[in-house]
């Protein structure tokens, strides 16, 4: 009999693919550099147990893994800190539920994650979006400026809290310290989604952490840190009674001890090794990274790459005039081809030789880089790109970009009960959302459930059915509305 799942995975490791995407313990990698992580990876197939003495129990702590999470919060800096063994969904969803009673009223980005939108639902919020920013000239969109962050905020009737992602799914930061401190002040709640920063801060070189800003702050340790898949953080400094049963609610009530035990190993790879090993992983990655651009073929972004194409954009916050200056995690690579090129095909140029990226975008990919890369694989991305014959990975359609909110009609949890019907998307304008339409790239949704399709919108649809690119809520031509009576 077959075993298709194994049998695939034990192929893939097989493969000895260079990861350059999550997870961060970088298949393993990433739990070698002591004594104590080579235990845990040699006995990992042993060590996968329930809630026995002396393990302790996570939905009610009193020993070792009390002692664990608070190891966890004077890490962070913060009040309390809790292990996620569902991913960070589960804590995005628990500080939602904490924060906020049906009908409140918050701000969203627009391309928040997918748990950000379905706890809107569950939990029955009225949304209010922030445009997005887009960088057109790199073909990537940008974490919201204060400008757009304000306006939403001036349109709100009665905004109960903010919900903000940092950085974004490019590692690209904002200075969003004065904009939390402000929005606090006037007794908003705060609720950072920063999955993809949990190295933040441990580097000076590396973004600022935002642990101590947010209310909630969820972070993803899998995606960056040597934890295994699953693995997150919850940071709260703000307390609050209801937290702990969402925290119940939203979890398993079979955790994996291999999961906490990694998070906690994380936690420790932190305390111990993680200054100085960003420090050498950035000087090796910058190092590479002109040698790369050297090569004229992609271009690494920087930091100045991205505050030039946004320097003339300057906000007011309250009496205080202020130029957007974003950062940049130096521990990731955002690999940008001239305009004409294909970020898709780079990615399957890439995965055929073995170098497995993060994601692609329009005109280029992304490279989750880690301390446990070593110079080899840095040869190997530098040899991938010197060798990449660029005409192969040319596409000539340009990718639309939109940044406009259409009107909102309903509430995506009042749309989630209403019957829907597909329609043409010709026959579809004037009609209400039953579900997101989402073009990749930029992958933000260009209309959410809920808000009128425009003839605009369907304008953007028909180009990209035209042109055969990727977007979701769109099947043979047809969208799907709001059922009329």
């Amino acid at each position: 009999m077959k075993v298709p799942l194994l049998e695939e995975l034990l192929k893939y490791h097989d493969e000895k693919n260079l990861l350059l995407s999550m997870p961060g313990n970088k298949g393993g990698i990433g739990f070698l550099g002591d004594k104590i992580g080579n235990e845990f990876v040699n006995r990992l197939g042993f060590l996968d147990i329930t809630e026995v003495d002396p393990l302790d129990n996570l939905h009610c702590p009193e020993g070792v893994i009390q002692e664990a999470q608070e190891l966890l919060a004077k890490t962070y800096k913060v009040k309390k800190a809790y292990f996620l063994v569902n991913g960070s969904s589960t804590g995005n969803l628990a500080a939602m539920f904490s924060a906020f009673d049906e009908e409140d009223e918050v701000l969203v980005e627009r391309n928040c994650h997918k748990s950000i939108y379905n706890g809107l639902i569950l939990r029955k919020l009225k949304v209010k979006y922030i445009e997005p920013t887009i960088d057109e000239e790199n073909g990537i969109f940008m974490p919201p400026n204060k400008e757009n962050i304000y306006k939403a905020l001036n349109e709100c009737s009665n905004p109960k809290g903010i919900i903000l992602t940092y950085p974004n799914y490019f590692g690209i930061t904002y200075d969003v310290e004065d904009i939390i401190i402000d929005l606090k002040s006037k007794g908003l709640k705060i609720i950072i989604d920063c999955a993809h920063g949990a190295h933040f801060g441990v580097n000076k070189r590396l973004p600022k952490s935002v642990a101590s800003l947010g209310d909630y702050v969820v972070l993803s340790a899998h995606k960056t840190l040597p934890a295994l898949t699953q693995g997150a953080y919850l940071l709260v400094n703000k307390e609050c009674s209801t937290l702990e049963f969402y925290l119940k609610v939203f979890m398993t009530t079979s955790p994996s001890y291999l999961i906490m035990a990694s998070l906690d190993y994380a936690r420790y790879y932190l305390d111990n090794y993680g200054e100085q090993d960003y420090e050498r992983l950035i000087e090796v990655a910058e190092i590479w990274k002109e040698k790369i651009n050297k090569l004229k073929k992609v271009h690494i972004l920087c930091k100045n790459d991205l505050n030039k194409q946004h320097e003339g954009n300057i906000t007011n916050i309250g009496q205080v005039k202020s130029k957007p200056e974003y950062d940049i995690d130096l521990s990731r690579y955002i690999l940008v081809l001239p305009k004409g090129y294909s970020g898709h095909k780079l990615l399957n140029y890439l995965r055929n030789r073995k170098i497995q990226a993060e994601m692609s975008f329009s005109r280029g990919v992304v490279l989750i880089l880690s301390p446990f890369n070593s110079g080899k694989n840095f040869k190997h991305i530098f040899e991938a790109i010197s060798n990449l014959e660029i005409d192969n990975i040319s596409e000539q359609i340009e990718s639309k970009y939109f940044s406009d909110i259409p009107e909102k009609r309903l509430e995506p949890y009042e749309v989630f009960k209403l019957d829907g019907e597909w329609c043409e998307v010709e026959v579809c304008g004037g009609r209400i959302a039953k579900e997101a339409i989402i073009p990749y790239p930029p992958g933000i949704p260009l209309v959410c459930p809920g808000e009128i399709i425009s003839q605009e919108s369907i304008n953007i649809i028909k180009d990209y059915i035209i042109n055969k690119k990727s977007i979701l809520g769109v099947e043979s031509n047809k969208i799907q509305v709001i059922k009329t009576k």
